[in-house]
């Protein structure tokens, strides 16, 4: 069986004062008697008050967000409303997901926007690194990929280099010297675009077109 209520209790946890308590129950609940606040009400009266008289608390603010970071990615600039804090050890980041490509990928974004750079340009690498850079840097960075094994001419490269802001050449992947040399030839005319990347995988080319846009000019 519900136990009864205090009409003092209820008031006070209602943070109203007796009186209005006990007007409202004469008004809405006429099988009960306006009582002294120290007689009890029955359960369901109690209930029906607390529904029509309680007074809205404020709400807790929403917790500030918060974004746990491996170390190498809190370097990065931080975005709008979040607080950056330092991921432990063996947390996953939040940022990168714990994947160097990844990292190196987000790194070499930030390279580009903070100079005002949008296209990148890859000649050579395999099917797998191709799809998994435009994957990576979708919507941040334009990417065209040279296939290292291709038909390319004199007229296609030169077209190329001036469309690009950053020309990657990767030549530890598969790539021809006849595709190579076309983009490496021009090399006095577009030098503060080319960057030789001598080493494989996804991360190692990010990392070192990243530190061709970060180095000083000249």
């Amino acid at each position: 069986m519900a136990r009864s209520v205090r009409v003092r209790n209820l008031a006070k946890s209602l943070d109203i004062s007796d009186t209005e308590l006990l007007i409202w129950l004469a008004e809405n609940a006429p099988a009960v008697i306006a009582r002294h606040p120290a007689d009890f009400l029955p359960a369901d009266v109690a209930e029906r008050a607390q529904q029509a008289l309680g007074r809205a608390q404020p709400e807790a603010p929403a917790p500030e967000p918060v974004e746990r970071r491996c170390a190498e990615c809190m370097k990065l600039p931080a975005k709008g409303g979040l607080r950056v804090v330092e991921a432990d050890a063996d947390a996953v980041c939040d940022m990168c997901g714990s994947s160097a490509n990844k990292r190196a990928a987000l790194a070499m974004i930030g390279a580009f926007h903070a100079r005002g750079l949008k296209r990148l340009l890859v000649v050579g690498g395999g099917p797998g690194t191709a799809e998994d850079l435009r994957h990576l840097l979708a919507g941040e960075v334009d990417i065209r990929i040279v296939d290292g094994e291709g038909h390319r001419n004199a007229a296609k490269a030169d077209a190329d280099l001036r469309w690009a802001d950053v020309v990657a050449v990767w030549s530890s992947t598969i790539l021809s010297h006849k595709v190579s040399k076309l983009y490496t030839d021009q090399r006095a005319s577009f030098r503060d675009k080319l960057v030789t990347v001598p080493r494989r995988g996804v991360a190692a080319l990010c990392t070192a077109v990243a530190e061709k846009v970060n180095a000083p000019a000249g």
